[in-house]
């Protein structure tokens, strides 16, 4: 399931909580397929009863009422739209409004790169109507087993009908969020795989799904499971998943299809966060760790360990980063000595001070490649993309566009799973060479469909009424480099 959330453009439709009685509104959608190959996007939005203006009926009640426009665009030409109108329940009491409206819709598309145009608007509110975009691409090779997105689950029941909510004999709750508080102590998900048959043919075929760190490519034990299967032109899976031990952080949830020898058939993740303050961090296996003779315990300044220690910033999990922050702040050198060398011996067992030494020599390069005036080259928003996921295959620098602040455009053809994974970084000033990360259309990053607006803010103001003329060359380079970095 694609969550705007995900990608932290959050289609809470951008203009949500700007003022406390804002419209509220969350929309997440995930892509499927049928067996004559005929794919479908459905949308799941989920509006805050709460932050909905009501009109008067003829008959004293009320009732709310959302006109929503959905657009999907390939090359600038609408591919299929949606225009309707939500409707909330008819009440006698506007002053206690408890229940949030949910809708489904789907939309048949075929193959192809697309721009998603999301507009919602209060019918009783005079304020404009709200409007968001996204971008997603929809694919399914033949000859190949494949995914579909996995999709999130509220609640599921068996059912017989043919109601919209109803997928393959269940009726399915969509959960909106990528987010998982503590109250919540259970993952729900559904997920279909295609053409499995024509892969394995009467074999059956492992299926796995599990938990990784979102900033680790490693999975946690305690989350992994596997499941026999048996191939058929469309499996399903409908499955729960106890979290209730899982610390806070950033993960991905994955699924993978292997035959009987093992190899990768399809794959699939999504991204999600989870927030845990019930479950401590484990100190015991931490204080015990004997680091005489080794690459830890050889550091014997405090200061170089502090130093060390802030260096795994870019490539630490949410909860590395709460117990390191602590850490930093009250403990001796022999516990952060500790620390230091159980964070490489979770990584690479076998080698921990290879990994170390292989990283460090990144490090070093970064802060060569990427310091600025107030910052070392590791705490810039380049220098962490580096070292978060590696050199990119492709880099196109800009610095010297009349119209444009100097920007880069980085490519990983593939990155955690992920294929042709973009990033935008722009400065104000070339001279101070700290470039702020402004886009990128990878799982967790900062998401926003109009970064062009920020580079060419330069010789163009789209909100000064007064300059109502974009620039000539107003997105000739920039977006022609991220179509294609070079």
């Amino acid at each position: 399931m694609k969550n705007i959330i995900a990608t932290l453009a959050v289609l809470l439709l951008i203009l949500t909580g700007i003022r406390a009685e804002s419209l509220q509104a969350y929309l997440s959608y995930a892509v499927f397929n049928t067996p004559d190959n005929t794919p479908y996007l459905e949308t799941y939005l989920v509006v805050n009863g709460k932050t909905l203006k009501h009109g008067a009926l003829d008959d004293g009640t009320f009732q709310s009422v959302i006109d929503i426009q959905v657009i999907f665009r390939m090359n600038d030409s609408i591919v299929n739209f949606g225009k309707y109108e939500l409707s909330g329940p008819i009440v006698t009491d506007t002053s206690n409004i408890t229940d949030n409206l949910l809708d489904v819709q789907r939309y048949s598309l075929p193959e192809g790169e697309y721009q998603l145009e999301f507009s919602i608007h209060d019918r009783f509110d005079n304020q404009q109507p709200i409007v968001s975009y996204d971008q997603f691409s929809i694919g399914f090779r033949k000859n190949e087993a494949a995914f579909s997105d996995i999709e999130f689950l509220q609640s599921y029941r068996e059912a017989g009908s043919d109601e919209l909510l109803v997928k393959n004999g269940f009726r399915l709750i969509p959960y909106v969020f990528n987010f998982y508080p503590a109250a919540i102590n259970e993952l729900t998900f559904y997920a279909e795989l295609y053409r499995s048959d024509e892969i394995v043919g009467d074999d059956q075929f492992l299926v796995y799904y599990y938990i990784r760190p979102f900033e680790v490519d490693k999975k946690l034990d305690q989350f992994f499971y596997r499941k026999r299967v048996e191939a058929k032109p469309v499996n399903v899976f409908l499955n729960k998943m106890d979290i209730s031990n899982l610390p806070s952080g950033n993960y991905l949830f994955v699924m993978e299809a292997r035959d009987r020898n093992n190899l990768l058939m399809a794959s699939k993740e999504i991204f999600f966060q989870r927030e845990n303050p019930n479950t401590d961090f484990n100190m015991t296996k931490m204080l015990v760790s004997n680091i005489e003779n080794t690459f830890a315990g050889s550091v014997t300044s405090r200061d170089t360990m502090v130093q060390y220690i802030d260096y795994l910033y870019p490539i630490s999990t949410d909860s590395e980063k709460t117990i390191a922050k602590a850490l930093l702040e009250e403990s001796d050198l022999v516990t952060l000595q500790k620390y230091f060398f159980n964070f490489w011996l979770e990584r690479n067992p076998s080698s921990p001070d290879q990994a170390w030494y292989t990283y460090k020599g990144r490090v070093d390069q970064v802060n060569n490649d990427f310091k600025s005036i107030r910052i070392k080259g590791y705490r810039t928003d380049r220098g962490r993309v580096y070292l978060q996921y590696g050199k990119p295959n492709a880099m196109a620098k800009s610095y010297n566009e009349p119209e444009a602040f100097p920007y880069e455009i980085w490519q990983y053809d593939r990155l955690n799973g992920q294929s042709a994974r973009k990033f935008v970084f722009y400065t104000r000033d070339i001279a101070t060479n700290d470039f702020q990360l402004i886009h990128s259309n990878a799982l967790g990053e900062i998401n926003n469909f109009r970064w062009q607006n920020i580079i060419y803010q330069r010789t163009w103001d789209p909100y000064n009424l007064d300059i109502n003329v974009k620039p000539d060359a107003y997105g000739s380079f920039a977006t022609d480099f991220y179509r294609q970095p070079r």
